[in-house]
């Protein structure tokens, strides 16, 4: 059952829990019958997807950021629970069915009681229930939530509507409550779009979540751009969330580099990022203040100052705040602000150049020489990076991709690892340019064999330039040559870009994977080759797994792919094939097994000759039998005997028995005169 299904039938469970104690009285034993469905189906949600969080609106209920369809009885309660002003239901992981019990009568009780008892946060406390939580809804709560898990993947996109900017600006414009209420609903948002994300990661995605809204607010007009980052920084500093610590840890530790987390910074007063920076202390995320603080604040030294003088005095520490603020500078390439600008004078004056200008001044750079390659190589890729128009960055990657060939050429194999690890970074960022840095990152991958020969790849070790270029992105080298080897028609090339894989370890096994269905026998066996002949266990895992696929044709394929393959770890994965459903693919395996891995598996060898599916293959049944004695399989001899019983009706039935003979005759010692003739084969 997937996510939704699982979640559907909690919506239910607890859609007839609360009706049961709006229709019966206390102590009914329908009130107690329905509390354990629902505790079941919570039980079931939690084990496979996770907390369950429920979403009310007056119209219906959103699950997973979707709108709910279950009638006009979930509608029911959909309302019921807004009337309540309840926004969010969530029920945590380890919940007891008293718990939910106890939940569910706190519920259904009418507004009144639930506002004199102090709300819905105070009553969870006083039960203490710690597995359930209400969030509560707020005047303006309604339109904070419009922000569903399909808004927030198209703010993180970069692909939101001019009516989507404007209705978010909005909620931003209406207060730091508002504010706190919208953070709260994108961050709970982000768990939703992450579920396995955890710690450090999770705070990452909600701070790539935050850094989507800086944008909206540069975006905004030049008058309220300000005001609205005090509202957002005052909603950062003080939002109410499980992970706030990693958050601002996350916040703390980019200032020095990142542009949002800056201006969250600057927009901040030195009592609210003091509040973020202590509980970072006390939790071990952050060891050194003084450092985060100046860097995130290079132009306001006085509120630096003042920041780590609070941290100092409410921690009791001792911070070195006078030498740390001697090393507070003005950036470099800043000096002296006011003569820069009236040395920098704008006038009228056209400037015109032309395209002979351009080529004479390209001329005198010399950019076949290395030096001024390995520049331009290096300012294309900062280019990247950080130019945001889809466009310049494809006129940018047109530049870079020759010039990192080039460096290949010239054996820049460091400057290249460096070059090649920033677009991987670059491609992995969900921007609108990711895509075409990730397309030139693949180009450049699959350049590499046709820098090199198979007797170079054959010769690498682990310290070599290249191959410790290509383990900088391994993961993205694997995908991108795997990919390039099952387009190759060319028999040389494919071999050469199965050399390269196979030098790149581990990294390669979950891309080469998919590729043991390819349609080409041609390319499995490449693939099986190059997975059966990796130093580590893991390809042998992955291959020894398909001896249970459910496709008959992919497992004969595979059968006959290994048996090119002469390693030893080959033949321990054909054993596995030994036991397989079918027949053909079962004879197969056992055909291409060398007498050293037969002796080792002779108990799975006499298993297989008692197999009542063998009637019919008597052929094969006569060769299993004579594998047998060649292998001197002693503990086979009552099997054999039993076989060898003269007592047989068919023509092909009395043969085996024969051999079998023949065979308990050479393990007991009565046929060495038999074993010096010739061998009868079998066809």
């Amino acid at each position: 059952m997937g996510r939704a299904q699982a979640a559907a039938a909690v919506v239910r469970r607890l859609n007839a829990a609360v009706k049961s104690r709006r229709l019966y009285e206390k102590g009914h034993t329908l009130r107690a019958q329905t509390v354990n469905a629902l505790h079941v189906a919570v039980m079931a949600y939690h084990e496979r997807f996770g907390s369950f969080v429920l979403e009310t609106h007056r119209n219906g209920l959103i699950i997973e950021g979707r709108p709910f369809e279950g009638g006009e009885s979930v509608d029911a309660l959909a309302l019921m629970l807004y009337s309540v002003a309840v926004w969010q239901l969530v029920m945590l992981p380890g919940i007891t069915e008293d718990e939910l019990a106890e939940a569910m009568d706190i519920v259904t009780l009418d507004r009144e009681t639930i506002l004199n008892e102090g709300g819905f946060t105070a009553l969870l406390e006083k039960h203490n229930l710690y597995h359930v939580r209400v969030f509560e809804m707020h005047p303006g709560e309604s339109d904070v939530g419009q922000i569903s898990l399909e808004l927030l993947l198209q703010m993180l996109d970069g692909s939101l509507s001019l009516q989507d900017r404007a209705m978010i600006l909005s909620l931003l414009r209406g207060g730091p409550e508002q504010a706190q209420r919208l953070l709260k609903v994108i961050f709970e948002r982000t768990r939703q779009a992450f579920p396995n994300a955890e710690g450090a990661e999770l705070a990452r995605h909600m701070y790539e979540a935050l850094s989507m809204l800086d944008r909206l607010i540069v975006d905004a007009p030049h008058g309220e751009s300000q005001h609205l980052f005090k509202e957002l920084a005052t909603a950062v500093a003080e939002v109410d969330d499980p992970k706030r610590t990693d958050l601002h840890a996350a916040i703390l530790n980019r200032a020095a580099g990142d542009l949002s987390a800056r201006a969250l910074l600057v927009a901040m007063t030195s009592e609210q990022i003091a509040r973020m920076v202590i509980p970072c202390l006390e939790t071990g995320a952050m060891t050194d203040p003084a450092e985060q603080v100046m860097k995130g604040l290079p132009f306001d030294p006085q509120k630096a100052r003042e920041t780590l003088a609070l941290v100092s005095t409410q921690t009791g520490r001792s911070i070195d705040i006078p030498p740390a603020l001697e090393e507070l500078r003005m950036p470099e390439g800043v000096r002296n602000i006011r003569q820069d600008l009236t040395d920098f004078q704008v006038t009228n004056e056209a400037v015109a150049v032309s395209e002979d200008d351009v080529r004479a001044l390209v001329n005198e750079l010399h950019l076949e020489e290395i030096p001024v390659l390995r520049d331009q190589s290096l300012t294309l890729v900062n280019l990247v990076l950080i130019d945001p128009d889809e466009r310049e960055v494809e006129a940018t990657l047109e530049v870079l991709t020759p010039a990192v060939e080039r460096l290949f050429q010239h054996g820049e194999y460091e400057l290249v690892g460096i070059i090649l690890q920033r677009l991987e970074s670059a491609a992995a960022d969900r921007t609108p340019k990711s895509r075409r840095v990730q397309t030139a990152l693949n180009g450049l991958l699959t350049a590499i064999p046709s820098h090199v020969t198979s007797k170079d790849v054959a010769q690498w070790t682990d310290d070599q330039p290249l191959l410790m270029c290509l383990k900088l992105v391994g993961k993205s080298a694997a995908v991108a040559l795997a990919q390039a080897l099952s387009a190759e028609r060319d028999l040389s090339r494919r071999q050469l870009i199965a050399a390269i894989l196979s030098k790149l370890g581990e990294d390669i096994v979950d891309s080469l994977t998919p590729y043991l269905k390819d349609a080409n026998p041609e390319v499995v066996r490449t693939v099986v080759r190059i997975l059966a002949q990796l130093p580590s266990q893991k390809g042998l895992v992955v291959l020894r797994g398909f001896a249970k696929h459910p496709d008959a044709h992919v497992r004969k394929e595979m059968v006959s792919a290994l048996a090119s393959v002469t390693s030893p770890a080959a033949q321990t994965v054909l054993v596995s094939f030994l036991q397989d459903p079918d027949l053909e693919i079962r004879e197969a395996a056992f055909s291409h097994l060398r007498p050293d891995t037969l002796r080792q598996t002779q108990q799975v060898l006499i298993s297989m000759v008692q197999s009542p599916e063998l009637a019919g293959r008597h052929v094969f049944k006569m060769r299993l039998i004579r594998t047998l004695a060649d292998i001197n399989a002693a503990e086979a001899i009552p099997i054999l005997r039993r076989i060898g019983s003269p007592f047989k009706l068919r023509k092909r039935d009395r043969e085996v028995a024969r051999i079998a003979r023949e065979a308990v005759a050479r393990l007991t010692g009565r046929g060495s005169s038999a074993a010096q003739a010739p061998k009868r084969m079998v066809s």
